[in-house]
């Protein structure tokens, strides 16, 4: 009896097998791929996540094209990620860079600008890793840009 029981039990497990594996294979497989894994800034510092309540901020900023930013920085880590077109990157003291459709990106630290060279507009997906009350970007001025 012991036998038989055991000879069913393996039977039922081994027709759920087969039917699991031939649904899965009619669904689409999902898969993924890491864009940018980096434990530092754009410019090579390490990253430091800011104190306070964290919060997290993503946005997507569209540059028509010529458009550009001002100088900037920001007081917290950032991933950026081009949805469309190409993004120039001009930064203190760095070569500039160019981030075409499907570049991911850690931001510079550095006081930094962006343009839009190209003939489309850009469609940037930016996530900043910060806290409660901090400002995304902070703008230069004479005083704070030396």
């Amino acid at each position: 009896m012991r036998k038989i029981s055991h000879a069913l039990l393996l039977s039922a497990a081994t027709a759920i097998a087969l039917c699991s594996s031939s649904w899965a294979a009619d669904k689409p497989v999902t898969s993924s791929k890491v864009i940018v894994k980096s434990t530092t800034s754009g410019d090579g510092v390490p990253l430091v996540y800011p104190t306070g309540t964290p919060e997290i901020t993503s946005r997507v900023t569209t540059f028509p094209p010529g458009a550009e930013t001002p100088l900037h920085r920001h007081p917290q880590p950032l991933y950026a990620y081009i949805l469309e077109g190409e993004l120039t990157l001009m930064a203190e003291g760095e070569p500039v860079r160019k981030f075409k459709a499907g570049d991911g990106f850690m931001e510079s630290t550095k006081w930094h600008m962006g343009r839009n060279d190209g003939d489309i507009p850009v469609k940037l997906l930016s996530v900043y890793a910060g806290a409660e009350n901090l400002p995304l970007s902070e703008l230069a001025t004479e005083h704070n840009h030396k």
